[in-house]
């Protein structure tokens, strides 16, 4: 048995010029698995200050999360915390 952590991934939100509050708030729920007032605080979040991290986890679960962010159209980067 290995005693060795695994990484954790960021998966980054990126503010873009297409996307509406709605959409990124339904996306983050349905996704992300936030809650409204989570999903609202991140968007607003990334309107003002350009970026926001919305979902923190091991590889392949936050390889997932960015993969279908993406195919909904948000702007979105994946790094290694």
């Amino acid at each position: 048995m290995s005693s060795k952590r695994q990484s954790k991934y960021n998966v980054i939100l990126i503010n873009d010029k297409h996307n509406t509050f709605e959409h990124v708030i339904h996306c983050l729920m349905e996704i992300c698995n936030h809650n409204y007032y989570q999903a609202g605080q991140c968007a607003h979040i990334v309107h003002h200050k350009g970026e926001c991290s919305v979902f923190i986890s091991n590889e392949n679960e936050a390889s997932d999360v960015y993969e279908m962010l993406k195919i909904e159209g948000l702007s979105v980067l994946l790094r290694k915390k």
